[in-house]
């Protein structure tokens, strides 16, 4: 299938728009007669539908039109730094397991994938980046297909390895600095592709100073793999923040999810595998340096909540800021996961030597909202729910270094110049814990950021 066309053939091509051609493509590629007239012209190159099967480079004097789905199946896709990517209605980008990609930005000049609609983008203009890895994930057999496509796509949405074969050292490639908005096309009700989709990639994958902002579904979801992100600020997404499940074993540090008042759901959504929950291996991420909030709650008819743990998920949660949602902070959902609360020695209470934890954690209510929920059957309650887990008591006790007060953060419900660093004499600087080896060890305070503010420069926050 075709995969891109020169400028020179663009330029050309441009005379003959004058019927209107939206770009929108047709099983035979051929072009909508009824679209408005595209945005093509010098330094607008469009990839159409189809594979990219060898090693190919765009490059920051163009700007890349998104045609249709786009697979990289082969070699690697480097996309330099400063380089803008726009996504058709119906578009997006996915890295097979067979592919790679190197799209490293930076603060200055971060690559930027965005909606190529004429007028005021939105959210679900267009698909969103996919990647897909040889790692592995808890379903049987060892391999399944990515969500958000049809079976008809083949090979080229499957991830994972045959039971035995996965690598879980398998390269995905690097995504630095990228900012991805206004992704998540529905291509049927309730099936929408997330800002950035990672499946079964390895621990020598690089996802690093990522956001996704506006999303029609999740802001990043992680289905199994051993995949370790850091730097990611995940904002006014539909659905949830960060969501793993199938199995997720990899690292994260420094993550941010905003929620808007009246927009999103849960700043973490965690599962082990949505149907079988104990399936190994189990999802089991260690996270560090988080800071989740949520809308404040003004709007009462729209829940959200902190962190949503279920499903039989594990997970060791450190140094976690969570404030302004209104159904509740956290909420540990189902006898399987709360079997992982007692796994450790002392197999009563929850302690960092347990499954699934959290520790060293900031909570602060939403405006007049209680901060707890005590699980679904009592979204506003004080009282243990059905499990028997009475969250309050159990993360907002000083013996598991839980804080129940106000953060001091600068703005962090700001809707267009959010800041989530804490202002000076902020409790949250000091005493929290130390990250584990491999992360950044000096990130001993509370949240995800300290004294400098990383977010700076590449970040945006359009309506």
């Amino acid at each position: 299938m075709r995969t891109s066309k020169t400028l020179a053939f663009f330029t050309i091509a441009l005379a003959s728009a004058a019927c209107g051609d939206d770009g929108g493509l047709s099983g035979d590629d051929t072009p909508d007669p009824d679209g408005p007239t595209p945005d093509v012209g010098p330094g607008v190159i469009e990839i159409l539908e189809g594979d990219i099967a060898t090693d190919q480079t765009w490059t920051a004097n163009n700007t890349y039109i998104l045609k249709g789905y786009v697979f990289v199946t082969g070699g690697t896709l480097t996309i330099e730094a400063g380089t803008t990517i726009k996504g058709d209605n119906g578009s997006a980008l996915t890295i097979t397991k067979n592919g790679k990609i190197n799209a490293v930005g930076t603060a200055v000049a971060p690559i930027i994938f965005t909606s190529s609609q004429q007028g005021p983008p939105a959210p679900g203009d267009w698909g969103g980046i996919v990647l897909l890895g040889k790692a592995t994930i808890n379903v049987t057999g060892g391999i399944n297909a990515i969500e958000g496509f049809a079976s008809s796509f083949g090979d080229r949405v499957i991830y994972g390895a045959p039971t035995g074969t996965a690598n879980d050292a398998h390269d995905c490639g690097k995504l630095k600095y990228a900012r991805i908005q206004y992704a998540g096309f529905q291509l049927s009700a309730a099936n929408e592709l997330n800002g950035l989709t990672i499946g079964g990639c390895g621990s020598a994958t690089e996802i690093d100073f990522v956001q996704s902002h506006l999303g029609q579904d999740d802001g990043i979801e992680v289905f199994g793999g051993t995949v370790n992100l850091k730097h990611l600020v995940i904002s006014d997404s539909d659905d949830d923040g960060l969501d793993w499940d199938l199995g997720w074993v990899g690292k994260a540090q420094f993550v941010i999810v905003k929620q808007k008042d009246g927009r999103g759901d849960k700043g973490f959504e965690a599962d082990n595998h949505p149907n079988a929950f104990d399936n190994l291996p189990r999802s089991a991420p260690e996270i560090w340096n988080a800071t989740l909030v949520g809308g404040n709650g003004l709007l009462a008819s729209k829940k959200q909540g902190g962190m949503h743990l279920r499903r039989g998920t594990a997970g060791k949660i450190s140094n976690v800021i969570v404030l302004g949602f209104n159904q509740f902070a956290i909420d540990i959902d189902g006898a399987n996961s709360v079997t992982q609360l007692n796994t450790g020695v002392d197999g009563t209470v929850a302690t960092p030597d347990d499954a699934l934890f959290v520790n060293h954690s900031y909570f602060q209510a939403a405006a007049a909202q209680p901060l707890y929920s005590a699980g679904f059957d009592a979204p506003n309650g004080t009282s243990n729910d059905a499990n028997g887990v009475d969250e309050e008591v159990l993360f907002g006790a000083v013996a598991r270094n839980g804080h129940v007060q106000n953060p001091m953060l600068t703005d962090p419900t700001n809707v267009t110049l959010p800041n989530f660093k804490p202002l000076a004499g902020s409790p949250v600087l000091t005493g929290c814990g130390t990250p584990s080896a491999g992360l950044d060890t000096t990130a001993t305070y509370c949240g995800a950021i300290g004294a400098d503010d990383w977010t700076a420069g590449w970040t945006a926050y359009p309506l």
